[in-house]
């Protein structure tokens, strides 16, 4: 009897060992995990509404979660009718948050005198896509509707991107068009690029015109020659300006929010001589605005 009890526990045992093995190695598990330790770590990112300088505003969306942005505007200009660049932010899709570009959004709208509008999208680890880029074009159409609130103009609206918020820029601009509203540009810094792209611009639907700004050691260079060949075939009004002596990310990272987190200050980017280089694309992305944005004859 003795026996069969041991024996009775040893397999009890053995199922134990099996359920706690299998729901440690089942198809998801490890995601999940993940997905836990990168939720954390965006809920460390964000600013309190005391900290952050941008206006948050949450956009309406019948039937849906609103969308989270921070509004700027130049403190120099206070009456005058605004272009605004809708900006969102990089982070391979599920990192990174708004407030990171807190900062750069405020300076940025007083350099390029323009309403800046910095998008909080939603990571693909909590909805998958076209759901950030729905949330792009929700976000773009509400700011059209209630331009006069905001004193912008709602026919000098620019989508502006870095890394994967460029990629999801790309497909935001094709919806709005869908919905018959035509940005005035799109300015992407060094984009994620994938066949979906490709197909875009092959069907047409690419926006135009587009700066693409890009540096040597982008993850993407080797895809770049072929995007690009794409966007030219299909006509896309297109303008590639390679920063040679620029590092990945020296735009976004050389910032106060980036720069005092442990896993970006250490990085090569992020540094006075790198820091000088953003500055000059900077100034230089204004110029292209201002071009983009300028009123037509």
């Amino acid at each position: 009897m003795g026996n069969v009890i041991i024996n009775a526990i040893g397999v009890f045992l053995l199922i134990l060992l099996f359920i706690y093995i299998y729901n440690k190695l089942r198809p998801g598990a490890f995601d999940k995990k993940l997905q836990e330790t990168v939720r954390k770590q965006r809920e460390s990112l964000a600013k309190s509404d005391s900290e952050r300088i941008g206006r948050r505003i949450l956009v309406p969306r019948e039937g849906l979660e609103g969308v989270k942005v921070n509004f700027y505007r130049p403190k120099s200009i206070s009456q005058e009718i605004l272009p605004a660049v809708f900006i969102s932010h990089g982070g391979q899709f599920m990192d990174g948050d708004a407030d990171l570009l807190d900062t750069y959004c405020s300076e940025m709208a007083e350099l390029w005198e323009c309403a800046v509008i910095n998008i909080n999208y939603t990571t693909i680890d909590i909805k998958q896509i076209p759901y950030p880029q729905e949330e792009i074009r929700d976000a773009v159409l509400w700011f059209a509707i209630h331009a006069a609130e905001f004193k912008i103009d709602p026919h000098k609206f620019v989508l502006m991107g870095f890394s994967a918020g460029a990629y999801l820029s790309v497909g935001a601009g094709t919806f709005l068009r869908e919905k018959g509203f035509e940005p005035r540009g799109l300015i992407m810094v060094s984009p994620i690029v994938d066949d979906t792209l490709i197909r875009l611009c092959d069907a047409g639907y690419h926006m135009s015109p587009t700066v693409l700004i890009t540096t040597p050691g982008d993850s993407m260079k080797d895809r770049y020659p072929v995007y690009i060949e794409h966007m030219k075939n299909a006509g896309v009004e297109l303008e590639n300006r390679v920063f040679e002596d620029a590092l990945p990310g020296f735009v976004e990272y050389n910032t106060p929010e980036y720069s005092s987190l442990k896993q970006y200050a250490k990085l090569p980017a992020v540094n006075e001589e790198q820091k000088e280089l953003a500055h000059i694309c900077n100034v230089w992305i204004g110029s292209r605005l201002h071009v983009m944005t300028e009123d037509m004859a």
